[in-house]
């Protein structure tokens, strides 16, 4: 079976370019796997959420207090 590297690696100018992001703990050379919503590091085990804004909070009805009513 075949390696799949060349699809890490792309060829501009007669330069090397990585397409992937590297580790920011393991350093170059060092891939991070990219999922639909994070990037992980398989090594390390470092993840990165992609998303920027944290998730709304859900809505929850409040439990309804019974209304006393006065009899007059």
């Amino acid at each position: 079976m075949m390696s799949k590297r060349q699809s890490l690696y792309e060829v501009n100018d007669g330069k090397l370019v990585r397409k992937n992001q590297s580790c920011p703990q393991c350093g170059p050379g060092v891939f991070l796997a990219k999922h639909a919503n994070r990037s992980t590091c398989g090594r390390c085990g470092w993840d990165a959420a992609e998303t920027t804004a944290a998730p709304e909070p859900v809505a929850t009805e409040a439990p309804i207090a019974e209304v006393a009513t006065e009899e007059e």
